[in-house]
């Protein structure tokens, strides 16, 4: 897991949730009533894209089938037997940082250098 810096244009935004890629990874930021969270980009039902969805009740929910998920944990809403991933955020010197995995590749990289 690598942390890396959000970009401050993404926190001034006006947006709920905005997707975003850094460094290949895409995810979801999510500000809900000036909490800021930080979840996998597709829906584990069907594949949506998240971005899409809007926030209820510190839940992020699905713009296709509707499908809730609480923004602290990712788990599903109760019956919907699945989860979305939540990154671990930090702020950092008024700054904040997200935890992304690393892809086999990344790591076969930093393993040749």
């Amino acid at each position: 897991m690598k942390w890396h810096k959000i970009p401050s244009a993404a926190l001034t935004s006006s947006a709920a949730i905005q997707l975003l890629r850094i460094d290949g990874k895409a995810f979801c930021l999510v500000n809900d009533h000036g909490e800021w969270y930080a979840t996998s980009a597709k829906c584990p039902h069907a594949g949506a894209n998240l971005g899409e969805g809007w926030c209820e009740q510190g839940q992020l929910v699905c713009p296709y089938h509707r499908h809730h998920f609480d923004l602290s944990i990712g788990k599903g809403a109760p019956g919907q037997y699945n989860a979305v991933r939540v990154y671990p955020l930090e702020w950092r010197d008024n700054e904040l940082y997200i935890q992304l995995p690393q892809s086999l590749w990344q790591k076969c990289l930093s393993l040749l250098k």
